[in-house]
């Protein structure tokens, strides 16, 4: 029996359908920024003394075409409805305008959003909510009539936090907003100045071209018309020989180049730009030293830099407003490259910051001066740490100093000449450049002595031991040796007792053997003699006696 499945393949197909999609991604990307206003654009309410504290200014943006203005979302028929700006009905911007560059002919009405439109921001403290407490806002009006303007349907009457200007001038008047420009010093002088020169040189004209006298006798018909030709070497025509008279100019140049020279010296007191401050005079050369050269030198420059650092407090306001603005915006966290190196920055945080310091950085003198304050300082830091003060400077600061010297030199990246103390691993976390191990501190002197003390009577207790060591040790080797000694001196005895005792033996045996011998000697000594005593008796008896001599000594 066979079955059949169906086939999960024999099935048809479902349809698919594909498309190409293209995925565009906008990313807003938001900064602040910083624009400078004309004078002739801003206005503040009389008697104000800073922007901070004035209860009125406005703004007067004259350089947003009709299209931009739409885009930025205001109302299109009421933007449409104002006037053209021209600029052609203040007097300030005439002043400014030397070169005919405010003269614009107006839109053609096939391109009429490219138009100038005048809008004013106003910047009022007021009630305007009726609950008896006065706050600031932002009201935007547009055109002559002072219309206010919509935006995205609803009237430009904004809150705002602070009036977002700052404003600086180089010469402040006391207790007034409006202080005075370099131009305002020394404008009267420039005056004078430029009369005193137009004297000189109508001086110097009528010593050209003097007046002449003629009477009327001597005048001829062509007289008159000769003087009024007045060329070289031309010919006057007179009735009489000698009958002009010259009028002779008295010279007034010796009493003007002095008051010029004196207003020249009030302007540089004014400005503070000296000849020193523009280039090195010829005449402060002679006789003087580098160091008295750069003495004027700096001198002349007090003036500017008082001028810059009196203008620098703008400089704070103005941060202190972008810190505002970026600190109320600031919706993401950004990646930004601060003193060499990337961090990242997020101005979320800062709505927690309470306290805050801007440095505007100038008043401290030049480069020679700072870094004759900085060596002065890095002087002092040494003389700290050769005193042993760690607690007053540390690696950190060391590291500020040769920074500090690095930046005053010219160079950007201290890194390329210092380790920095609090640069950090970015894998491990650890410092690239540990400090290394503290010092320890100088012990007690007491302590010393008494260390020694117990060190010399350990090094005495040592000593003693170990030469009792070594006398016990040379005891027993004494007693080694001695009991070697002993046993040697045992095993020679015994050795020459048994060769006393062999030699004994021997020399008994010897004795024996010779007494042997003696009595061996003796007895042939006797038989000799008992031989000789029968010889001489057989001698003497004859035969017979020699037969009993035979017989005796067969009997032997």
């Amino acid at each position: 029996m066979t079955l059949s499945m169906p086939s999960a393949l024999s099935q048809p197909a479902p349809a698919f359908t594909t498309h190409d999609v293209t995925i565009v991604t906008t990313r807003k990307f938001a900064q602040a920024r910083v624009m400078g206003v004309p004078p002739e654009e801003f206005g503040i309410e009389r008697g104000a003394r800073s922007i901070r504290d004035c209860n009125y200014c406005f703004h007067e943006i004259v350089t947003k075409t009709e299209a931009q203005l739409i885009a930025e979302g205001f109302d299109a028929a009421q933007i449409r409805s104002l006037g053209d700006y021209t600029g052609t009905t203040r007097v300030e911007t005439l002043a400014r305008d030397t070169v005919d560059e405010q003269s614009r002919a107006s839109a053609s009405a096939a391109n009429s959003g490219t138009r100038l439109v005048r809008i004013t921001e106003h910047y009022v403290r007021m009630d305007y909510e009726g609950e008896g407490r006065p706050c600031l806002y932002q009201i935007i009006t547009g055109g002559d009539q002072g219309e206010i303007l919509r935006k995205d349907g609803q009237d430009c009457i904004t809150p705002f936090d602070a009036i977002p200007f700052a404003a600086t001038t180089p010469v402040p008047m006391t207790h007034r907003f409006f202080g005075r420009s370099i131009a305002d010093l020394v404008m009267p002088l420039q005056r004078e100045k430029t009369a005193l020169k137009r004297g000189a040189l109508d001086n110097l004209y009528l010593h050209n071209n003097p007046r002449v006298e003629v009477a009327e006798a001597n005048a001829g018909p062509n007289t008159l018309d000769d003087l009024l030709v007045s060329r070289p070497g031309g010919v006057v025509r007179t009735k009489t020989a000698g009958g002009l008279n010259w009028q002779v100019v008295p010279d007034i140049t010796s009493s003007i180049y002095p008051m010029l020279q004196y207003i020249d010296a009030e302007l540089e007191s004014r400005s503070g730009l000296s000849k020193q401050a523009q280039g090195i005079d010829a005449n402060a050369l002679q006789n003087q030293s580098a160091t008295a050269v750069a003495q004027v030198f700096s001198a002349s420059q007090m003036r500017i830099k008082l001028i810059a650092r009196i203008m620098a407090e703008g400089v704070r306001d103005m941060f202190g407003l972008l810190h505002a603005t970026i600190r109320k915006h600031g919706q993401q966290r950004q990646t930004v490259r601060l003193r060499n190196a990337w961090v990242q920055v997020d101005p979320r945080d800062w709505k927690t910051r309470d306290d805050m310091t801007i440095e505007v950085g100038l008043g401290s003198g030049g480069k020679a001066q700072q870094f004759a304050q900085t060596m002065a300082i890095a002087n002092v830091q040494k003389e700290l740490v050769m005193a042993g003060k760690v607690n007053l400077v540390g690696d950190r600061e060391l590291y500020n100093t040769a920074a500090e010297l690095t930046r005053i030199m010219g160079h950007k990246n201290p890194g390329r000449f210092f380790n920095d103390p609090a640069a950090v691993d970015p894998q491990s976390g650890r410092l690239l450049h540990p400090p290394p191990a503290p010092p320890q501190p100088p012990p007690d002197p007491k302590l010393i002595a008494a260390q020694a003390r117990v060190q010399t009577e350990q090094a005495i207790a040592a000593h003693k031991a170990q030469l009792a060591q070594q006398q016990a040790h040379n005891d027993l080797i004494h007693q080694q040796v001695k009991m070697q000694a002993e046993i040697e001196l045992a095993k020679i005895k015994a050795g020459l007792d048994a060769k006393i005792a062999l030699l004994d033996a021997h020399l008994k045996g010897l004795g024996e053997a010779q007494q042997r011998e003696q009595a061996q000697a003796a007895h042939e000594m006797k038989i000799a003699e008992t031989a000789l005593d029968l010889a001489a008796t057989s001698a003497r008896a004859g035969s017979g006696g020699h037969a009993q001599h035979r017989t005796e000594r067969r009997d032997d």
